[in-house]
């Protein structure tokens, strides 16, 4: 006989005659065959008879069983008679029939055991499942999900979800990129065999945001467990606090801003914590906020340097305010001293203290304050108190200024009138001219102190106005010299130029001379015997231009006050005290500074400069 023939023999009297009940159905879920085993424990001949004759038109089978056979999964039931149901699926998944075997034990009693203590297991598994704070789902390979294990109370997935597919519920309005990523996480399970995790926002209905923290868990590639937490007000609370802490940051550095540029620093003195630091490690007694002084934010131990900082004149201190608040109990209190900085300098302070806590004693054990930078305060103080010794000092060289004015005016003034009458009664023609040459001097005089009036007077009220143009320094000099020789009476002294460069300046040609001939007449005062020296030299961007004597000097306590108004030395023979400092007004009007040095009884060196503007094109 052909093997196919004894295989379908074989196989057909196996099912006919095999002990256990079996029952097939087709892909429809019809029956369609039941063996003599089903005949004998139902006592029916027929498979219409059965009692389950279709498996989707059944009540034996609940809507969850039968969506579970029409996906190809394997159910198991014990409610009415202990049955499996297998679906049998070929290489495409297709589901061509459906094979029922009734599994009843021959040892009833071992079965009847078995089932109880199955169901005493299925017992503490559903209610250790309700006391988990987890909604549990039971995922296939297809991401539907076939049940719904347990629920939180908090949670918005409720039994509905059964059927739908992990990114479908419909209590939920994900977006196409939140879909996609749930997919792709539980493919990956499936794939990498091992749990996964995943924080994720779900987006209700109603419009609100819930925060979920998923935890899904393969089982032998076939399903998915699905633990799902709402973590939403732990989220809530999280972005809460965030948003407290960028908040409170915000404060602080805006606070930190105020401080440095209101240049106040902010401290706490904590005595507790001072008492019970051991000093090697640092408990931080001393904070300080907002302070710009790079020494005390980069040393541990901020309360030992504030003392290393400390002036070493100054007697007082923090610790001395805090000690006398502390021991006399105040309620605050405040010292000035000075600090040292970054560069090593020396900086006013003035350190508020007040008390913040005490302790059971009613001591006073937390002092908080302010450290306020009063350089400024303390400099502009200073300022004002040498503007005031320089207008006492000015007031008195204004009344010296005009007793010597008086006296200077007087004098020409006296000497025109007095030989313009001697002239009008004067026959004699030599007399009559010494007279004429007397008063002319005279008139000069009296000019020169007029003119030196009204410049120093126009510079002080920035009035005077300058004519730039180009000039040839070295023919410039040449008559500076030819003019100025002429003054020099004293066959004792001689008037010297230097040789010159040849160099063509953009100046002021008047205020130049102006400047010059000051300066070499004041040399000519007080020059008895020697030589006067004047000349200039390029130096750098600059014209350097100098007039040296060597007449009595300079003493060293008066160089600096010689270009100030109306001051003149011991012993000057003419003049008021306007000279220099019209040099030095008309010399720093037009871009330059000048200077004085002497040695008394040797001579002296005035030189200034000014700034080398090229000739115009």
């Amino acid at each position: 006989m052909e093997v196919e023939k004894v295989k379908d023999i074989l196989l057909n009297e196996s099912f006919v005659y095999y002990p256990v009940g079996v029952v097939l159905y087709n892909g429809e879920g019809e029956v369609i065959a039941i063996n003599r085993a089903v005949s004998a424990k139902f006592g029916i001949k027929d498979k219409s008879e059965f009692m389950i004759p279709h498996l989707f038109q059944t009540t034996f089978l609940t809507d969850l069983q039968k969506e579970h056979l029409r996906r190809g999964s394997t159910i198991n039931d014990m409610a009415v008679v202990t049955m499996s149901i297998i679906p049998y699926q070929n290489k495409e998944d297709k589901i061509l029939g459906y094979t029922l075997i009734l599994a009843d034990s021959p040892k009833a009693e071992i079965g009847s055991r078995h089932e109880r203590q199955l169901q005493e297991f299925f017992n503490i598994s559903e209610k250790v499942a309700l006391a988990v704070p987890d909604t549990i789902l039971l995922v296939n390979r297809k991401l539907y999900v076939e049940r719904v294990i347990a629920v939180a109370s908090d949670s918005h997935i409720t039994p509905d979800v059964i059927n739908c597919r992990v990114d479908e519920f419909p209590v939920y309005c994900l977006t196409e990129r939140q879909k996609e990523r749930i997919r792709n996480t539980a493919e990956n399970c499936f794939n990498r065999k091992r749990t996964l995790k995943l924080n994720i926002d779900m987006p209700l209905t109603d419009g609100t945001i819930k925060y979920y923290q998923v935890r899904i868990v393969p089982i032998e590639s076939k399903y998915l467990l699905v633990y799902t937490r709402n973590i939403t007000d732990q989220v809530e609370r999280e972005i809460e606090n965030q948003h407290l802490t960028d908040r409170l940051s915000e404060s602080r550095h805006m606070m930190e801003l105020a401080l440095q540029n209101s240049k106040v620093a902010t401290y706490c003195f904590n005595y507790d914590i001072y008492n019970g630091c051991d000093k090697v490690n640092c408990k931080h007694c001393f904070q300080f906020h907002g302070s710009a002084n790079d020494l005390l934010l980069r040393n541990k131990y901020v309360c030992r340097t504030l003392t290393s900082l400390r002036h070493p004149e100054d007697l007082a201190e923090f610790f001395t305010l805090f000690e006398h608040i502390r021991n006399n109990r105040l309620e605050e209190d405040k010292v000035n001293l000075r600090l040292k900085n970054d560069a090593g300098e020396y900086r006013n302070y003035e350190v508020s203290g007040k008390v913040q806590e005490c302790d059971d004693q009613g001591n006073p054990s937390v002092i908080i304050g302010l450290v306020i930078d009063e350089q400024e305060r303390v400099e502009q103080e200073a300022s004002l108190l040498r503007a005031k010794e320089e207008a006492e000092t000015a007031d008195q060289l204004k009344s010296t200024f005009l007793a010597n004015m008086t006296h200077e005016i007087r004098s020409p003034l006296q000497a025109i009138v007095g030989f313009s009458d001697l002239l009008s009664t004067e026959t004699d023609e030599g007399v009559r001219e010494e007279y004429m040459n007397l008063i002319k001097t005279n008139n000069d005089l009296l000019a020169n102190l007029i003119n030196d009036i009204l410049d120093i007077s126009k510079i002080e009220a920035d009035m005077i106005t300058f004519s730039y143009m180009d000039i040839h320094l070295a023919d410039f000099v040449r008559e500076i010299y030819a003019t100025m020789k002429l003054r020099v009476t004293s066959p004792n002294i001689m008037l010297i130029l230097d040789p010159c460069e040849e160099l063509t300046l953009h100046t002021d040609k008047n205020r130049l001379a102006q400047v010059l001939m000051n300066l070499i007449t004041n040399a000519i005062k007080h020059t008895d015997k020697g030589s006067i020296r004047f000349g200039y030299e390029v130096q750098a961007e600059r014209v350097r231009f100098y007039v040296s004597d060597t007449g009595k000097g300079i003493p060293e306590d008066r160089i600096e006050q010689i270009f100030s108004r109306f001051v003149q030395l011991k012993g000057a023979k003419q003049g008021i005290g306007l000279g220099l400092a019209i040099c030095r007004g008309l010399v720093e009007k037009m871009g330059g500074d000048i200077k004085a040095s002497s040695v008394e009884g040797e001579g002296s060196v005035f030189e200034f400069t000014l700034p080398f503007v090229r000739p115009e094109a």
